[in-house]
């Protein structure tokens, strides 16, 4: 429940409608291999991303990234960092935990290809929030162009900024977990150090297609089951998109345990959606909402529904229902995704 409160929000509210280059990128042009890195660190072991000889017979004619690919070449998480939201007291308000994330993809990423990404912050408004106490709830968009100038994709979200020492004492945040036994930090489970060739990655797999004619409003997508998640799964990621390792091992702050972040998500969706559609299938947009945190050393299920079918420009939709719920029981996030299907009918479109 969030209700309108007073913040002093001066100097951000300066930055509102700029045009903000990214500081500096982790990657700018894109490898084979950063594409393959990234593919592991979800887990997806498509082909379609992974083998260019398989990948050359499918529609795209070679490898191409995969969604979730583009945290590399930005992210709106530099934007939450930016000062200048004050609470009542002068305390500066320097947590932020992503909300929500909406993702439009307009151009295959592939190797070879510079992606430079822009943000800007759209707008803020005071809030508070049970949870956390006096917050502010910042929309940032994230635009990524390629070598050509073209817009290869648009990012939408929105995040919270907050207090941390609020949110903690306040004690709502990841209550639906159960508690801990007394003196345990964290359900993480540490991993062994592994040298190159000694760790296990995902087997390479190769989808069939499935055709817009065979689809029908309310069929299942096939779900896509995860964990129980540890902090290494995490530092795969982080180690993908930002060249870092996972440092939140246990207890931190207002987050009771090591948690899988909210962009997370977007590769997971993208996995499952991919490996439903097949290799011809192109995703358009992925929207998801944070609802619960997701915690170490639980499964999470991802899960969805076809929601309808039209076609829209010439193009073979589908739209999609979809979700991601914990072992325990309740809803981490849910969304909707618009996948543009291969089609017995009608001929692929060039994008």
């Amino acid at each position: 429940m969030l209700q309108e409160t007073s913040l002093d929000l001066t100097d951000f509210n300066a930055l509102i409608g700029r045009d903000l280059p990214q500081p500096e990128q982790f990657r700018y042009e894109v490898a084979a291999d950063a594409i393959r890195q990234f593919a592991y660190s979800v887990p997806d072991g498509n082909g379609l991303y992974l083998d260019a000889e398989y990948a050359a017979m499918t529609r795209w004619g070679g490898i191409i990234a995969p969604p979730g690919y583009l945290y590399a070449h930005g992210s709106p998480a530099w934007l939450g960092s930016l000062p200048g939201i004050r609470d009542p007291q002068g305390r500066e308000l320097t947590n932020a935990d992503n909300a929500t994330e909406s993702w439009e993809f307009f151009k295959p990423v592939r190797p070879g290809d510079i992606v430079t990404s822009y943000g800007v912050l759209e707008k803020a408004t005071p809030k508070r929030s049970r949870k956390l106490g006096d917050c502010v709830l910042v929309s940032e968009g994230m635009r990524f162009t390629n070598q050509r100038g073209e817009l290869v994709a648009k990012l939408t979200s929105m995040s919270f900024r907050f207090h941390g020492g609020d949110a903690a004492e306040g004690g709502k945040v990841a209550s639906v977990y159960p508690p801990m036994p007394d003196g345990q930090w964290t359900r993480n489970v540490a991993t062994r150090p592994m040298l190159p060739g000694t760790y296990e990655v995902p087997s390479r797999r190769y989808d069939e297609t499935l055709y817009f004619e065979d689809l029908a409003v309310g069929d299942a997508i096939a779900p896509l089951t995860l964990g129980p998640l540890m902090a290494d799964d995490m530092a795969k990621f982080n180690a993908a998109t930002n060249g870092g390792g996972y440092d939140r091992i246990g207890r931190m702050g207002h987050i009771p345990d090591a948690f899988a972040p909210g962009v997370l998500r977007i590769g997971w969706f993208g996995t499952m959606l991919t490996r439903w559609a097949g290799p011809d299938a192109w995703v358009e947009d992925i929207t998801q909402r944070n609802e619960e945190w997701v915690l170490v050393g639980f499964k999470v299920t991802c899960g969805g529904r076809v929601s309808g079918k039209s076609v829209v420009d010439g193009r073979p939709v589908v739209e999609a229902e979809i979700w991601c719920d914990s072992e325990l029981g309740f809803r981490t996030n849910s969304g909707t995704a618009r996948i543009e299907m291969a089609s017995r009918e009608i001929p692929a479109r060039s994008r």
